[in-house]
């Protein structure tokens, strides 16, 4: 059942970023939550989504830009995280979190490559809806223009829980095996937020942004290695 709802969720957000509406619903700040949510688990989708927001934020559809699919990566990372979390009994833990990124966060490249096959698909539809309203037949145009919307929506519906099942499989498997590791992957994990807000830096394309969040991004690390405290 879970997967089942993941796919819905990343469904409907890969239509929403692109095809439909577009209110940022599919963002990660909003779709880890929601994520967390159907499963769950609203803590631990809230978890990553600061992250993999600042991961992904110059990862926008505006005109003809192609950027990575940030919905379709953020629910099998979000995803893998809670299901892992869950299987484990643990909640997300920065071991689990950081192994899902690694095994789910691809799922954005591999979407991207996607997008442009749909987006190929979506041009000759077009070109059938011309055809049919030349023909007097708008009923025609309208399906064609749901089929066009279908196709992203079904894409992500398989490859989110796909991507999910992998991450959360991997990270419960890692954990079992290694528990040893979980020291140096929570180092792990908040080397990947200084990463992060040096990637939100780098898309935010300020004259200051490069410093201070180089700074935000040192300083997340060493706090977190001094803590030692949850994501």
């Amino acid at each position: 059942m879970g997967y089942l709802l993941l796919g819905i969720v990343a469904g409907l957000a890969a239509v929403e970023r692109k095809g439909f509406l577009q209110a940022m619903l599919s963002r990660p700040i909003a779709l880890a939550p929601l994520t967390g949510l159907v499963l769950g688990d609203v803590a631990g989708g809230l978890a990553v989504a600061a992250p993999l927001e600042l991961l992904w934020l110059g990862a926008v559809n505006l005109g003809a830009a192609l950027p990575v699919h940030e919905a379709l990566g953020t629910v099998a990372v979000a995803g893998g995280a809670v299901l892992a979390g869950q299987a484990l009994g643990t909640g997300v833990t920065p071991a689990l979190a950081v192994l899902a990124l690694l095994a789910g966060a691809p799922m954005a490249l591999l979407g991207r490559r996607a997008d442009r096959l749909v987006e190929q698909g979506n041009e000759r539809l077009a070109l059938f809806a011309e055809e049919a309203l030349r023909r007097h037949h708008p009923h025609v145009a309208v399906r064609l223009n749901l089929a066009g919307l279908a196709m992203p929506f079904a894409i992500a519906a398989v490859l989110a829980p796909a991507g999910a099942l992998v991450a959360s499989t991997l990270a419960v498997w890692v954990v079992r095996a290694a528990p040893q590791l979980d020291g140096p992957l929570r180092v792990g994990w908040w080397a990947f937020c200084g990463l992060a807000c040096a990637a939100g830096a780098r898309a935010l394309r300020a004259r200051r942004a490069g410093a201070i969040f180089s700074v935000s991004a040192a300083a997340a690390l060493l706090l977190g290695m001094v803590l030692r405290v949850s994501p």
